[in-house]
């Protein structure tokens, strides 16, 4: 561990078809994302709907995606999570990326969101994922 590593508690966790997302005591959303599965249009728009209820229209979400192994994303779903009313309640999303692949469909997503209030960036490591996402509360 690094001497600038952040220590949180977990408040909250909520496992869904495609995902476990946990609420931080430090006001982080981690997603995690499962291994071997393709996220749909369905496990977004549900996964949105959470999130929402839990928006109190002041403080936007800090969130942090871990990609699984061999995870991808439909082009439903991808389309759905580029889309500004989507991403209303985010302040800043960081997402932890393992391989080329996920790399470049972050980096499409992040071309679709560039003129959105929400910010987003990919990182390789967690620790300067979290570093970031922490300078948005």
């Amino acid at each position: 561990m690094t001497l600038d590593a952040v220590k949180y508690n977990v408040i909250e966790s909520v496992e869904d078809r495609a995902s476990t997302i946990e609420f931080w005591d430090n006001e982080i959303i981690f997603i995690k994302l499962k291994d071997n599965i393709q996220v749909e249009l369905e496990d977004a728009q549900k996964q949105y709907l959470f999130l929402k209820a839990k928006y109190n229209n002041i403080n936007k979400h800090i969130i942090l995606v871990e990609t699984g192994l061999d995870t991808s994303i439909s082009k439903e779903a991808r389309e759905f999570a580029s889309k500004p009313e989507s991403n209303e309640m985010t302040a800043a999303t960081a997402v932890i990326v393992k391989s080329l692949a996920h790399r470049i469909i972050i980096n499409f997503i992040i071309k679709l969101t560039h003129q959105q209030t929400m910010k987003m960036k990919m990182f390789d490591d967690k620790q300067k994922a979290i570093n970031w996402l922490l300078t948005f509360k």
